[in-house]
């Protein structure tokens, strides 16, 4: 009799582990596809460095000094973030009448797409657009 309930009881335990990987795993069908075209533009959030230090896609832009941390900072300056690293935006000057705007960098976090390379902890921008809300 013992013998039965344990048999019962691993058939049990087996059943709610199968149920709970395939709740948790999915069901494998999402095959990921790692072969990235390096030259297609990019529509996704910038999240590395490449060893070349080129950059180019969406990243957070803001004021160094106001928004992103930099409090050494004597003036404000345009920067973006990439992966928890802030640098500083070089080739680039900023509408400072508009920075203190609602939505200006000295008070909120923008999206951005830049293209140039990271050199000296700094970004020398090849280009750099702020994006505009939709109308």
């Amino acid at each position: 009799m013992f013998k039965k309930y344990i048999n019962q009881s691993n058939k049990l335990l087996i059943l709610v582990a199968l149920i709970f990987n395939f709740i948790i795993a999915g069901c494998g069908g999402c095959q990921i596809n790692n072969n990235v075209d390096t030259h297609q533009k990019n529509s996704s959030f910038i999240n590395k460095i490449s060893l070349s230090g080129n950059v180019e896609g969406f990243v957070i832009a803001s004021c160094n000094k106001c928004n992103l941390g930099q409090t050494k900072d004597k003036k404000c300056s345009m920067g973006i973030q990439i992966d928890n690293n802030i640098y500083e935006v070089k080739n680039h000057s900023h509408n400072h009448n508009s920075a203190h705007n609602n939505d200006g960098i000295c008070n909120a976090l923008r999206i951005a797409y830049v293209s140039g390379k990271i050199r000296s902890n700094n970004f020398y921008a090849n280009s750099f657009e702020l994006i505009e809300s939709p109308e």
